[in-house]
């Protein structure tokens, strides 16, 4: 039987799905959004490699759509399983991706460990701070978790323990 984690969020407890501003959305990422997903991760490479650790090597400048269409599947299930939640960030239309949030499960004392990163687009368009800001607020007002751990935020690498 393959590992499987214990639910990041309770089954008594419903998931946040959606949240909204003027500018984008957050949404869960399905396997639908691989072509956007890939024209994001690949446009902004030198941008978001590092988000999950310092020497973190993700994404790599040769990612095949077929490797980028396989880690979306990966979050989708993860998601469905309720193990871990990735969200995309798009614009209004849900055509253009400007970045991801994940919500995993870590084995500090905090309830989940999140990482995000924006694309060159988001950039681009100025709304990297006021993404940032709308992700804290979310997870802080409509989450059914407490504690939050944003490793190389607020937490420096170095003090957040082994990173990849």
């Amino acid at each position: 039987m393959p590992f499987h984690t214990p639910n990041l969020i309770p089954e008594s407890e419903p998931v946040p799905e959606r949240t909204e501003t003027a500018e984008f959305v957050i949404r869960p990422l399905t396997i639908a959004d691989v072509d956007m997903d890939y024209e994001a991760v690949m446009s902004s490479c030198d941008r978001i490699r590092g988000t999950f650790g310092p020497s973190d090597e993700w994404p790599s400048d040769d990612l095949t759509r077929e490797q980028d269409s396989i880690d979306v599947a990966w979050h989708h299930k993860e998601f469905q399983r309720r193990d871990a939640f990735t969200y995309a960030v798009t614009n209004t239309d849900e055509t253009v991706e400007f970045g991801c949030l994940y919500v995993v499960p870590t084995d500090t004392d905090h309830d989940a460990a999140v990482y995000f990163w924006v694309s060159d687009a988001a950039v681009e368009q100025g709304l990297e701070d006021t993404i940032e800001s709308h992700i804290r607020h979310w997870l802080s007002e409509a989450w059914p978790l407490n504690n939050f751990a944003y490793p190389g935020r607020d937490i420096p690498w170095d003090e957040w323990g082994p990173v990849k």
